[in-house]
């Protein structure tokens, strides 16, 4: 079985053939232990660490800690050589998956509860009961009794399958690169970021778009219409339509507008009669019916969404990149939004996800052949 992050895209540094001799293999990118300015400037604490031996296995992983907390745990360790993220993405033979499976088979038949690979298997099969329990409570996931009960839940699947099957070891790492390239799409700010990256000029810029197909000749693809409207050389745009603006700096896909003024921005999916986005702004999926029609600020993000609810078809959501971490305020209902990100996401369980996009997209077909009569 093998887990891969749906909102991230990494491109190794190093060759990645290898002879499987471990029942899990996590991709990590290993090197040096960073200090603790480049931890904080590279943002590692919302990442998980990983830290390996000379063979490949993996002496311990720790989801999301800081610098002192990760130094405190990697020093004593013998035979670690080497450090890294951790991204996150795994493959698991079969037999520890089902090993995995018949120890945790009362809550999986149960359908309750809920842990993620990190907190709750890899750390616990990596460090002692006293690091574990003391973590644990840090992050607020168990008091401390049900922290160390846990940690021997795990440790007794492990100690129960070690040695029962042909591969060597139980958990190792798969290096990736220290230069590898990493777009992740999962947070506002990276969101932004990484879409932003195809206007750049340097190497990962240039590589971001050979991925993506951009042709470096011209990064207006083809099929677009576009009017008198002015777009740099750094713009990236495609599947869009226009009559007339000005696009400096800034990514569109799906756009349709009878004028488009947007600089430094993210334009995914928008429709209106005109569209002004400022520096930093990104707006996606909507399809505006108003005739002054979509206009934001600096760093302000404006977002669509298609429901099946036919007494409320279609809400917009706001947010802003400069001042607001939707992960800090998920419960709360901000920038005047109706509703909190987490009823939002409420609102989501059960949803055919396919007619919400195909009501979507024929009101944006609908919207469009007005905007552009």
């Amino acid at each position: 079985l093998s887990v891969f992050w749906g909102d991230q895209i990494f491109i190794p540094s190093v060759g990645m053939e290898y002879k499987p001799q471990h029942h899990v293999d996590i991709i990590c990118a290993l090197g040096p232990m960073p200090s603790a300015e480049e931890w904080a400037q590279r943002g590692l604490e919302k990442y998980g660490l990983i830290a390996a031996r000379a063979d490949g296995s993996v002496a311990a992983m720790l989801e999301k800690v800081s610098h002192a907390d990760a130094v405190a745990q990697v020093g004593p360790l013998e035979g670690v050589d080497r450090v890294g993220t951790s991204l996150g993405s795994f493959s698991l033979s079969f037999s520890l998956l089902s090993a995995l499976e018949a120890g945790f088979i009362g809550e999986l038949q149960a359908k309750a509860g809920k842990m993620d690979t990190d907190p709750h298997v890899w750390m616990p099969m990596t460090i002692g009961p006293d690091a574990y329990a003391a973590l644990m409570v840090k992050k607020g996931l168990f008091d401390e009794a049900s922290a160390r009960l846990h940690h021997q839940r795990v440790a007794d699947i492990i100690a129960a399958f070690e040695g029962k099957d042909s591969l060597p070891g139980t958990f190792g790492s798969v290096n990736i690169g220290s230069e590898f390239s990493w777009w992740d799409y999962g947070l506002m700010r990276l969101y932004a970021e990484n879409s932003l990256l195809l206007t750049h000029s340097s190497e990962d810029a240039a590589l971001a778009r050979s991925f993506f197909g951009i042709a470096e000749g011209s990064r207006i693809a083809g099929g677009c219409s576009l009017g008198s409207c002015q777009i740099d050389s750094a713009s990236i745009v495609s599947k869009s339509s226009a009559k007339e603006g000005k696009i400096s700096a800034s990514a569109l896909s799906g756009v349709t507008a009878a004028e488009i003024k947007a600089e430094e921005a993210v334009l995914v999916n928008v429709c209106a009669t005109k569209i002004h986005a400022a520096k930093g702004s990104v707006l996606y999926n909507i399809v505006d019916t108003s005739e002054e029609g979509v206009v934001v600020g600096e760093n302000e993000v404006r977002v669509g969404v298609f429901t099946s609810d036919p007494s409320r078809p279609y809400f917009e959501m706001r947010s802003n990149r400069a001042n607001i971490d939707g992960g800090q305020v998920f419960k709360e209902r901000v920038c005047g939004n109706s509703l909190s990100f987490q009823e939002v996401y409420d609102l989501n369980h059960g949803v055919d996800v396919t007619a919400c996009a195909a009501a979507g997209a024929a009101a944006f077909a609908d919207r469009a052949k007005v905007v552009m009569a």
